[in-house]
């Protein structure tokens, strides 16, 4: 294997793994007259809406260019899933928000 070539994956590998390790600390969304029981449900159902539109997203990707031959443990492989998780992230995020909830203090 040529280590020139292998380091910069060998990077972006490293620098994925820290991004995700911040961001695996789930968000507490609290709303005055509202359970936590009910908090997480409107999560999920936010996540699961979340889930549905990116992967609607890729699959338009897919028709429209990338053919889908990308190694799984490639680069762009690799930057494509953490892309999927930061936008999944802020798809949650807002559809909690326009749900009226805002991050909980700690």
């Amino acid at each position: 294997m040529n280590t020139r070539r292998s380091f910069p994956v060998f990077i972006a590998a490293l620098a994925l793994a820290a991004c995700a390790a911040k961001d695996a600390t789930p968000t507490r969304w609290q709303q005055p007259s509202t359970d936590e029981a009910r908090a997480l449900a409107d999560e999920r159902d936010c996540r699961r809406l979340a889930h549905a539109e990116v992967e609607r997203g890729s699959r338009r990707e897919r028709i429209f260019g990338d053919d889908g031959l990308v190694r799984p443990d490639s680069y762009d492989a690799m930057m494509a899933r953490h892309d999927a998780r930061v936008r999944i992230d802020k798809l949650v995020v807002e559809c909690m928000r326009r749900r009226g909830y805002a991050p909980a203090t700690k």
